[in-house]
């Protein structure tokens, strides 16, 4: 791990700044965050944005303490403007597995960074696949290539299984999209680091292959109502609870006057607006 370069840290730093701002202006958080029928509609412009805010610091903070283990060594390896395409291009790929997957729930929506995350560690690993890296938890190091296999496979499998609220389709994207484009940015890894790419690529296409042209093979809904609505770590359909309350009292005001409202109401407006 070495210091951020000077796109990783204009990264982090919009990153941190969007993020607050939509933090203090729900409107400008809703004006920013993926959604599919808000996408139907042309604003395309979300595939990126969402990358640049989080459901809340906790969400920020392990994106981008990725990005600084790994965005020093990688921009340092790629050249700055090859670090900027690679983290811009993952970004995008997430979000349109994440669009793809979910075209037939007009409803879901998704925010944050880890699609771009995806592919800058991606990108690492495939250019160096033999550094070691290891979980929290664990007291022992192993090769990144391991790694890699092994968060390709539990995104296949959360994919399927969607069972939690993390953004499986948005990070299996982002990290494919990583991997491709450093291929085409530094095609001489691929006589160096032939084994890894393989390892990596291979169980992606074939799976993204399946999904795409023969998705009944899989026997899972790609996208029907009952699915989660969020990707990238708990996007909390509250959200939609709290505008709901927010009309009901405002339609209260209108037709009974601001006395009219409890000390619950009341708090509620204080607290979430």
């Amino acid at each position: 791990m070495q210091s951020l370069e000077t796109a990783g840290f204009l990264i982090l730093g919009l990153t941190a700044l969007t993020t607050f701002l939509a933090f203090q202006d729900r409107q400008r958080f809703e004006a920013m965050l993926l959604r599919v029928a808000d996408l139907k509609a042309g604003q395309y412009y979300r595939l990126f944005t969402s990358g640049f805010i989080h459901v809340d610091w906790t969400h920020f903070f392990f994106n981008m303490f990725s990005l600084y283990i790994f965005a020093g060594s990688l921009e340092d390896s790629l050249g700055m403007l090859n670090f900027v395409l690679v983290y811009f291009g993952s970004m995008a790929a997430g979000s349109l597995l994440a669009w793809f997957y979910h075209q037939n729930n007009p409803e879901y929506r998704a925010v944050g960074a880890s699609g771009a995350i995806s592919g800058i560690i991606f990108s690492a690993i495939v250019m160096k696949p033999g550094m070691e890296l290891s979980m929290f938890f664990l007291p022992f190091f192993f090769p990144a290539w391991i790694y890699g296999l092994g968060f390709i496979l539990y995104s296949i499998y959360g994919i399927g299984k969607q069972h939690d609220n993390i953004g499986h389709e948005a990070h299996l994207g982002g990290a494919l999209a990583g991997l491709l484009l450093t291929l085409l940015l530094e095609p001489q890894v691929m006589q160096t680091n032939t084994l890894t790419i393989i390892y990596l690529a291979v169980p992606s296409l074939v799976f993204l292959i399946i999904l795409f042209f023969r998705p009944q093979l899989l026997q899972w809904n790609t996208g029907g109502p009952g699915q989660s609505m969020t990707i990238d770590d708990r996007y909390r359909a509250r959200k939609a609870d709290q505008e709901a309350e927010l009309n009901r009292i405002l339609d209260k005001v209108k037709h009974s006057g601001p006395e009219s409202l409890t000390d619950q109401e009341r708090q509620f407006l204080r607290d979430h607006y």
